[in-house]
Order: structure tokens, then C-alpha cells, then sequence
């Protein structure tokens, strides 16, 4: 009798099973399509980047190069608007 020569994957995790559950029956996608989208989504941290000419690695960040610089001011002066604009400033 011929075995079949299936691939399985068993998750012990329960909260892995019941969020994948979860998104399958949200999406309506399986549960292996589910874990397959987040697996092919993963990308380790530290893991090599694509190569991207405009952008470098400043430590933990990458960051824009050949932009307009920015101040911390300025920063600071689009957050507060953009807090404004949606209401979000706490008196």
C-alpha cells in the first residue's frame, strides 16, 4: 500500500492555533494559507535587506538619504498638527 507524502506542520502553541484559526475564518482563507502569508511575511530581525540605494541603516533604523533634512522641531510641529487634525490633543 503506497504512503502518501504529505507535508504536516503540528503547532502546539494554542494561541498560534486559535489566532490562525481565527484569521482563516476571518479571511476565509485556510489555516495553511494563513500560516504560508505570515511565513513568507517573516523576516528575521537582523536579516539582510534588500539593497535600496536611498536608504541605510542607521543602528535600529533606516533612514532616508539624499533627502531634505528634518528637525526635531519640525517633527514635533507635523506630529502636534497631525494630533490636532484628528483630535487627539488631551487638555
Amino acid at each position: 500500500m503506497a504512503r502518501s507524502d504529505t507535508a504536516q506542520l503540528n503547532i502546539r502553541s494554542r494561541f498560534a492555533r486559535e489566532r490562525a484559526a481565527e484569521l482563516a475564518r476571518r479571511t476565509g482563507m485556510t489555516t495553511t494559507q494563513v500560516v504560508e502569508e505570515a511565513l513568507r511575511a517573516f523576516s528575521p530581525p537582523g536579516a539582510p535587506l534588500p539593497e535600496t540605494p536611498d536608504l541605510v541603516r542607521k543602528g535600529p533604523l533606516l533612514v532616508l538619504v539624499g533627502g531634505d533634512s528634518v528637525t526635531p522641531a519640525e517633527v514635533q510641529a507635523a506630529i502636534d498638527q497631525d494630533r490636532e487634525s484628528r483630535g487627539q490633543i488631551e487638555a
